[in-house]
């Protein structure tokens, strides 16, 4: 067992050296080569199409959340070093909205700070997909729906409730003011949104 562990390990750094020292482009070198012509297209079954490209997608969860923000850095090197191309994000809507309309990316908390960690990301050579929630379950309470919801009137979360959905539409204007900054056809950072 430990030979087989020792043998993956060396088998890749080996790969990252020679990677490292082939002059391989980035990711971002590889998919922006001639300037950013169009997004993430889902026309093919076995990939996804990314500025005239293909990409398949091998990504890991990060709960940016559950981790200190000094750590991201170091995480996100990890995932690339274990052959990752991309990082899937759930974003808790509890931490980021901890009252109703006092909204959190950073302002008050590093650990909130999602233009940081998108920058890491990129930093890192790494795609994101982000999935915003409003509901993402991720074993978070109450799925990252803030527990103030439960003290509006009239509202019945997780269904088409028009007190329920307004408070979404202004959750989702707060985060994708923040995200789609790094949309890829707008700087070359996340490939997709996941709502």
């Amino acid at each position: 067992m430990k030979l087989c562990i020792f043998t993956l390990t060396f088998l890749l750094y080996l790969s990252l050296l020679v990677s490292c020292t082939t002059g391989d482009p980035t990711l971002y070198e590889y998919y922006t080569e001639g300037g950013i012509k169009s997004g993430l297209k889902a026309d093919n079954a076995d990939h996804f199409i990314l500025n005239g490209r293909p990409l398949v997608i091998f990504g890991g969860s990060l709960h940016y959340f559950r981790h200190p923000y000094q750590y991201w850095g170091r995480l996100l090197k990890q995932y690339r070093a274990a052959g990752l191309n991309t990082v899937q994000l759930y974003i808790p809507w509890n931490e980021h909205e901890d009252l109703p309309g006092r909204f959190d990316f950073g302002d008050h908390s590093e650990q909130l700070n999602l233009d940081r960690l998108l920058t890491e990301i990129k930093k890192a050579d790494l795609f994101a997909v982000v999935r915003p929630g409003p509901y993402i379950c991720a074993e978070w309470d109450f799925g990252g729906l803030p527990s103030w919801l439960l003290r509006e009137p009239n509202i019945a979360l997780r269904t088409f409730n028009i007190p329920y959905l307004n408070r979404v539409k202004q959750y989702w204007k707060a985060v994708f003011s923040v995200i789609n900054r790094h949309q890829f056809s707008v700087s070359g950072l996340y490939s997709g949104k996941n709502l």
